[in-house]
């Protein structure tokens, strides 16, 4: 019998932290074109080629136990009795199927808690998308996966070969092998805790030394409507942009894809919140996950830590609000790159704590929030995509939403294709759908301030 695998500090505080109206899940909604010539039942037969359970692999095949009656650390065992019936569902959408009804659909999802005593994941087949194409919805608890390992195991389910057929569903996709994986000893783990250490007063000494737009820290942002409590019900809303011409963009203002996307990001905030006479004078802050997730680790759990970058919202110009977003930015990188992947675990822990407790004692979205809004980018497959012969169209992140920040951008490439995925409280964030307009404004902006020629 495979023993029992403890989860990790961070793992385990997504658990705690967890509420009905605050479900720590994440999800990706995958569209999909039917393959050529292939008949009406087509998709329910190559679905039901992955209902036998004991296909299943880990960390899909895996429950939480609590020993000590929850006293003591949770730990993830397999589920003898996993039911593929229960975790695997299939809805249509109503004609004409458009995307509208495909994303209210998602929203209804993605709102609901996983059960606690499954797998914590679901996979929702959703059939009658215009165009005629179809989605799949998949979501997974935080403790078990975090959004580069997601990420990693969705690639390997697809392949860049159209005729390529008889191809799992990503809860039937073998785990790939650990490689070089050592143990730390004592005087390993001591070091990592020093470097550690040095990397937070090196934080330290940066945040108190910055301007404005300098090193940010938790708790060094304003309150807007963006942090208050949130409610149990959920808005998502998606769009694609062409990558060539965000990276033409990038390329002409000395910037990264990641740089436009957080001005994209600051410049729709900026409309948004003037629309809702609510922009604060302060800059809103963004905290953006960063993953240092080695080639031969498990895809299982979470492995990245964080940064706090302005969104300068404050300022009316593109080019300087870019400018703001890349100083700051670059400072917390120049940290991060200062430590090992030993060390950053650790500092990891205690710079997320000030994140983390608010949630852990029930105080977020009552006192000052900790950053404004969060903001990923996690990168995605450069090739074009098949999974059985059916193009993969796009590919939507779907992440969590949590009393003290209602809004949560994440975005992924595909191919030639930036998705852009915004899940936000619906009573916090009223016309969220307005932000994908106001970004689609801030990335015309930005492509005129391109020098000429």
């Amino acid at each position: 019998m495979r023993s029992m695998k403890p989860l990790g500090t961070v793992d385990t505080s997504f658990l705690l932290a967890e509420d009905r109206k605050m479900p720590m899940h994440t999800g990706g909604l995958m569209l999909f074109s039917y393959p050529e010539g292939v008949h009406e039942d087509w998709l329910h037969e190559t679905m039901s080629a992955n209902d036998d359970p004991d296909a299943v692999q880990p960390p899909f095949n895996q429950k939480l136990i609590w020993p000590l009656r929850r006293l003591g650390l949770p730990h993830w065992v397999i589920d003898r009795e996993l039911d593929t019936h229960y975790h695997v569902r299939h809805s249509a959408l109503p004609k004409p199927g458009r995307y509208r009804e495909m994303f209210s659909l998602v929203s209804r999802l993605h709102s609901t808690r996983l059960h606690r005593d499954r797998p914590l994941w679901e996979a929702h087949i959703i059939e009658g998308v215009e165009d005629d194409r179809f989605a799949l919805y998949v979501k997974t608890h935080h403790s078990m996966i975090d959004g580069v390992g997601a990420m990693r195991l969705l690639r390997a389910c697809l392949s860049n070969d159209p005729n390529e057929r008889h191809m799992p569903a990503p809860w039937n996709m073998p785990r790939p092998r650990r490689q070089n994986v050592t143990t730390p000893d004592a005087r390993g783990a001591v070091t990592a805790t020093a470097g550690a250490m040095e990397g937070v007063l090196k934080f330290a000494a940066a945040v108190r030394q910055r301007d404005k737009h300098g090193m940010i820290a938790p708790f060094q942002t304003p309150l807007t409507i963006l942090n208050g409590r949130v409610t149990g019900s959920r808005r998502f809303v998606a769009q694609s942009w062409s990558l060539p011409r965000i990276r033409k963009v990038a390329k002409a203002l000395n910037a990264t894809v990641n740089d436009i996307v957080l001005a994209m990001s600051g410049g729709a905030l900026r409309r948004y919140l003037i629309d809702q006479d609510a922009l604060p004078e302060q800059p809103l802050t963004a905290m953006t996950p960063v993953s240092f997730r080695p080639a031969d680790a498990d895809i299982e759990g979470n492995s990245f830590s964080v940064v706090f970058a302005t969104l300068a919202t404050e300022v009316g110009d593109p080019l300087d609000r870019l400018h703001a977003i890349q100083k700051s930015m670059g400072e917390a990188k120049r940290l991060l790159k200062g430590m090992n992947s030993a060390d950053i675990p650790i500092f990891t822990s205690i710079v997320a704590l000030p994140v983390l407790l608010p949630h852990l004692m029930r105080l977020s979205g009552r006192t000052r929030p900790t950053f404004n809004v969060t903001v990923s980018n996690v990168p995605g497959p450069s090739e074009k995509l098949y999974w059985n012969g059916a193009p993969l169209e796009g590919m939507y992140p779907l992440s969590i939403v949590t009393h003290g920040q209602a809004l949560n951008i994440t975005v992924t490439s595909v191919a030639d294709s930036l998705d852009v995925g915004i899940i936000a409280c619906r009573r916090s964030v009223p016309s969220a759908q307005r932000l994908i307009d106001h970004m689609e404004e801030a990335l015309v902006e930005l492509e005129r301030c391109v020098p000429v020629g």
